[in-house]
């Protein structure tokens, strides 16, 4: 008898601490607020997003997903903290989805957990949290980026005429700019002589000067950001 009190008493403690975990369920007005907040930092991440992109392409959609996913994750964390068992669902439901989308950018993907744990303090109703780490956060990348090289990275790609000796003299002619031969393809009588050059402006001189000599068919330079730039 002993026993079976104790184990009642047990239950009953367990159940009113689940209980209390529980609360109640949120008014529109906050959860309108919550969306407003959400809203507007997304809108913040897009703006620093837009301002200090670097990549090859700029992708207005992805920058939109930012806005919507930071809403999206803030609804999500508003619904589970209404009801542990839904939480628990919920994450199991979470877990089995899987994305397919690369993200080749490390930057993109930095942008992408901003906008998720934003969403997460918001939903939680931490707004001040999100708000500091949207200011300390787009203070820190502008400041970085205005602390990137002067010298910018170029691919130059010539062919020539592979009967004709010319690379020594290509590369006097870049010795100025730092030229370092990445690769060189010989196919049907036509040299490919890959360098890579530091310019720090962007001197298109450089392809009439190559491009002027004999023996050579056509100079390629390209800007190179992690990935070619055309």
């Amino acid at each position: 008898m002993v026993l079976a009190s104790s184990s009642m008493s047990f239950q009953d403690l367990f159940k009113k601490s689940i209980l209390k975990l529980v609360p109640e369920q949120m008014d529109p007005l906050t959860l309108f607020l919550t969306m407003a907040v959400a809203f507007l930092v997304g809108l913040g991440i897009f703006m620093v997003y837009r301002k200090c992109f670097i990549g090859v392409v700029y992708d207005h959609s992805f920058n939109i997903s930012l806005v919507i996913m930071t809403m999206l994750v803030a609804v999500i964390i508003v619904t589970i903290s209404t009801n542990i068992t839904l939480s628990l669902g919920m994450v199991g439901a979470l877990s089995i989805v899987r994305y397919r989308t690369a993200v080749k950018n490390p930057l993109d993907l930095m942008f992408l957990f901003w906008s998720i744990t934003s969403g997460i303090a918001i939903g939680a109703q931490y707004y001040y949290i999100a708000v500091i780490t949207l200011v300390v956060v787009a203070l820190a990348l502008v400041f970085l980026r205005k602390m990137k090289d002067d010298e910018h990275l170029y691919v130059l790609i010539v062919n020539y005429d592979a009967s004709m000796e010319l690379e020594e003299e290509i590369r006097r002619k870049l010795s100025d700019y730092r030229g370092k031969v990445r690769s060189k393809i010989v196919k049907n009588n036509t040299t490919e002589l890959t360098m890579e050059v530091h310019l720090k402006v962007e001197n298109m001189n450089l392809t009439q000067l190559l491009s002027s000599m004999e023996g050579v068919h056509d100079v390629t330079l390209v800007q190179y950001r992690g990935t070619y730039e055309i």
